[in-house]
């Protein structure tokens, strides 16, 4: 199966997984920083995937796009830091993400931030 590798993508980014809703609030798993991606600071319109949000179900504005690997798995309501350590960090929760595993050409994980 091809697979996308870490030394395809130029950039590094930090997830903190959304774990669920607890007895007081959100759980949220640690930070993992150092993780491989690719980083698009490009706005597109996409369907709001996070349960909870008011805005669930209707198309948003989503303004960072985010190549991962297939074992960097997020879903929404996790939040990714992007750019770490420089003028343009900032950090935002997932609103919508989409797995591709094909055959023939590299797997990776696609989200989109809010």
């Amino acid at each position: 199966m091809a697979r996308l590798r870490k030394k395809h993508l130029p950039h590094r980014v930090t997830i903190t997984r959304f774990l669920g809703d607890g007895p007081e609030g959100d759980l949220w798993a640690d930070p993992v920083g150092d993780v491989p991606a690719y980083v698009e600071q490009k706005t597109r319109l996409r369907v709001d995937r996070r349960s909870p949000s008011p805005t669930s179900g209707q198309e948003i504005t989503a303004t960072t796009f985010i190549v991962l690997l297939t074992d960097d798995d997020v879903l929404p309501r996790s939040k990714v830091t992007v750019w770490p350590g420089t003028p343009r960090e900032r950090t935002a929760e997932v609103i919508d993400s989409e797995f591709y595993d094909y055959p023939r050409t590299p797997s990776h994980v696609e989200a989109y931030t809010e």
